[in-house]
């Protein structure tokens, strides 16, 4: 499991629901809502530095026995479940697997980041994603299983206030890459700090490390 030290790096934040497709993105970036434009973000504080990597277009990965995945339709949100799972905790870090479940009887195809927003009884919390990896198309078979890790920090900015420096959250709303209808996990990890920021790597076969 990767560790990264909380550096004073601050970058803009913004307030908004974030996801992504398996079309080209760089790396690293804020993301928002949809396939548009990914916006400006405005105030705030971040942690860690952003992945360099550059994000080109999807490459396709074939899934376990399906052939290349060519034939096949992309994933819609209704063929998924979505559940959440924690991952190991280090110091000021947390982590936590989002799995997408092929509920349909057939194998479908997907690719990129998830559309991510904190929920809370009063309705959105300030969240933000940091995209991180490679994008690749994934085939996912009837019954089986993609991946994304979730990693945040649990050290307020120098600028939160509160005890919790951010609303807890009770579920997060997840929009698959590429589609617009959402569907919502419970969330049982607590705040995220530095205003709600999510680092999130793209969808994979093999579960988070």
């Amino acid at each position: 499991m990767p560790r990264i030290i909380w550096g004073t790096i601050t970058v803009a934040a913004f307030t908004a629901l974030a996801g992504c497709g398996g079309s080209s993105s760089a790396a690293g970036r804020t993301s928002s809502e949809g396939d548009g434009p990914t916006p400006t973000p405005t105030g705030g504080a971040n942690f860690g530095s952003p992945d360099p990597t550059t994000v080109g277009q999807a490459t396709p990965t074939v899934g376990p026995g399906n052939g290349t995945g060519a034939q096949e339709p992309h994933c819609t949100t209704g063929m998924l479940t979505v559940t959440l799972s924690g991952l190991d905790a280090g110091t000021g870090n947390r982590y936590a697997a989002l799995t997408l479940t092929n509920k349909s009887g057939r194998p479908c195809t997907a690719g990129g980041w998830s559309g991510l927003q904190l929920l809370g009884a009063a309705g959105k919390i300030p969240t933000k994603v940091f995209r991180e990896g490679r994008a690749r198309t994934i085939v996912i078979p009837g019954g089986g299983h993609a991946y994304e890790r979730l990693h945040w920090a649990v050290v307020p900015a120098d600028d939160e206030t509160g005890t919790t420096c951010e609303p807890v959250a009770t579920a997060l709303r997840v929009i698959p890459p590429n589609r617009t209808e959402p569907m919502n996990g419970k969330w049982r990890y607590g705040p995220v700090c530095r205003y709600g920021e999510i680092r999130l790597t793209p969808l994979a076969t093999t579960p988070p490390a």
